[in-house]
């Protein structure tokens, strides 16, 4: 691509992070392909200068030697002898997501950077898929950490579970009014709360705008929490969520 592609590279994107991968290698990864496609690009052609050679007279039958003008190359340019044009690239990233976690990062490269912040300044909130386990508790809530209680949970049922849902979306649909900077007498804070567009304008704690499940096979569940953009990281999302569990359905 060259300077050419490197005018034109700007915007964001979407990238998918697999489980057990750092976000930092994910940012790292995409940098050194993009670094690989712009340094593919043809080179200009290298400038040449006079240089004075020194050679034998032509028609000379003597060996004379002369020093004669001749166009030459120059090898300040030579990719050998510079290296690579470019050696790193400014790419931001719109979130972060713990190495056990899978999911899609946005990411930001050129002037496409600044677009990080309107989506920061957005308040969109998070949608997330978390795999549970009924009956076992690690020390790391990780499915590979190490077991540290393990109980019964014949007596969970999904209406049990789904009603302890309903509480946690309760309490937390109170916490987003009171973080929400916005006046409960008004017609604005009516409709916002109606359509669900009520979020935290400052920092806040982890609230959740939505959470239901989405599949309920004992000892496994699936649910789907809708998380604020504020609060804490994602590893920390499934012991949020459970933590109200135990005093309702202890498992």
């Amino acid at each position: 691509m060259g300077l050419a592609g490197l005018a034109r590279l700007h915007g964001l994107f979407a990238a998918y992070k697999p489980p057990g991968l750092k976000w930092k290698h994910l940012r790292d990864t995409v940098e050194l392909q993009l670094l690989k496609g712009l340094n593919a690009g043809k080179r200009p052609a290298s400038e040449h200068r006079v240089r004075f050679l020194l050679g034998p007279v032509e028609g000379s039958e003597e060996k004379e030697l002369t020093l004669t003008a001749t166009s030459v190359p120059s090898l300040i340019d030579h990719p050998l002898v510079r290296g690579p044009a470019f050696t790193s690239l400014k790419i931001g990233m719109g979130h972060r997501l713990d190495a056990q976690a899978s999911g899609v990062l946005v990411l930001g490269v050129g002037r496409g950077r600044r677009l990080l912040t309107d989506m920061y300044n957005a308040h969109l909130t998070k949608d997330y898929t978390v795999h549970g386990l009924l009956g076992k508790a690690t020390d790391d809530f990780c499915e590979d950490g190490r077991l540290v209680e393990k109980t019964t949970y014949d007596h969970v049922t999904r209406e049990k579970l789904e009603r302890i849902l309903a509480l946690i979306q309760g309490s937390h649909q109170k916490a987003l009014v009171m973080y929400s900077n916005v006046d409960l007498q008004t017609q604005e804070a009516y409709e916002m709360a109606v359509s669900g567009e009520i979020r935290p304008m400052n920092k806040s704690p982890m609230l959740i705008t939505g959470i239901r499940c989405l599949q309920f096979a004992p000892p496994e569940f699936l649910l789907v929490p809708e998380r604020a953009p504020e609060g804490e990281r994602s590893k920390r999302l499934l012991l949020f969520i459970t933590s109200p569990f135990q005093p309702h359905l202890p498992t």
